[in-house]
């Protein structure tokens, strides 16, 4: 293969689009109001592409060095190193095209994965059929290991992670101190259960009903930040 031939734009099969590929991955995804089925055929198709792009870089870098060490005496003589001007053009087509593929593949593919953590987050903790037979084998997996990992994490913290999803403000919270005995157990919203039984005992709670009623009642006291 000549210099020449690598340097002309080539006659390239239907397999070779300049990044059209990716780009269509990217399309479907503008179109699903969620995650459209996996493309399987469409991925490949982009990593085929990349690979006859990387082909011709390789055939276009050979040309270009077996055409440089031909030129009498060009290295001794102190000439410039790397691709002559006018293989440039073509040696960044090609690159291009593969860094556009490359970034249309990774974005498509953290694009379903972002999905699929918000929808575990919203409180799915289990695929329903018709969202699984939109995933690839190995997406399932990512969310069944990512729904374990999520729900070992809240059982580690006895708080389920997941209930509410929207950050807590200051005033949503409360410092209370036991100043009676004999309360008990009370269940705090998420389903988690506070022991107000030992009296002193200063608790860091959620606002709620029952420990504003025991406020008022006398039972707990609310502290400030500076007692707390």
């Amino acid at each position: 293969q000549t210099l020449k031939s690598c340097t002309t734009p080539p006659a390239q099969s239907s397999d070779m689009n300049y990044g059209q590929r990716g780009r269509d991955l990217l399309m479907e995804l503008k179109r699903s109001d969620f995650i459209p089925p996996y493309s399987d055929d469409g991925v490949r198709a982009a990593l085929k592409e990349a690979s006859l792009h990387f082909d011709e870089l390789t055939d276009l870098a050979n040309a270009t060095s077996a055409a440089s060490s031909s030129t009498a005496g060009s290295k001794r003589a102190g000439g410039p190193k790397g691709p002559p001007t006018h293989a440039k053009p073509a040696f960044l087509l090609h690159a291009t095209a593969i860094k556009r593929n490359k970034r249309c593949l990774l974005a498509y593919h953290a694009h379903r994965i972002n999905n699929l953590r918000l929808l575990r987050w919203e409180g799915t903790s289990i695929l329903p059929p018709q969202i699984r037979s939109l995933l690839s084998e190995t997406e399932c997996e990512f969310f069944d290991e990512y729904d374990r990992l999520l729900s070992k994490q809240s059982m580690n913290i006895d708080l389920d992670l997941s209930s509410d999803l929207t950050p807590p403000l200051d005033e949503d919270f409360v410092s209370i101190r036991v100043v009676k005995s004999g309360i008990g157990t009370i269940v705090v919203e998420g389903g988690k259960t506070i022991c107000l039984d030992d009296v002193g005992t200063i608790h860091h709670v959620r606002r709620c009903n029952d420990v504003v009623h025991l406020i008022r009642q006398g039972a707990l006291q609310q502290l400030d930040c500076e007692e707390n």
